[in-house]
């Protein structure tokens, strides 16, 4: 499994940036509309995707961002695993909240 580290910006000579991403596995033919976050499913209820910060140089932010995404496929590639949605009504509520159940990371 790949190893995750906090890489600190670079104050130093050279541009850093922020990059916010998200990432979440879905059944397919389950969504009906996907925007800011928030996630229409076929059935119209509604889900959020957990939002994640990097910063640091474009280089810094592309070894985490694949080291991220590594780590994700390392956890819900694996076919064996189900992908669910939370039903709970309280998930329904709070779009920008990860709800229980749902695969994301």
């Amino acid at each position: 499994m790949a190893k995750l580290q906090v890489i600190p910006g670079n104050k130093g000579k050279e541009k850093t940036y922020s990059l916010v991403y998200g990432l979440r596995l879905y059944p397919d033919g389950d969504l009906q509309r996907v925007e800011r976050g928030k996630v229409t499913h076929q059935d119209g209820k509604e889900s959020g995707v957990t939002l994640h910060l990097l910063e640091g140089t474009r280089e810094q932010i592309r070894v985490q961002l694949l080291e991220s995404i590594d780590a994700f496929f390392d956890i819900y590639g694996d076919d064996n695993v189900s992908i669910t949605r939370s039903t709970h009504p309280q998930d329904q509520a709070l779009p920008q909240r990860a709800a229980e159940g749902e695969t994301g990371c």
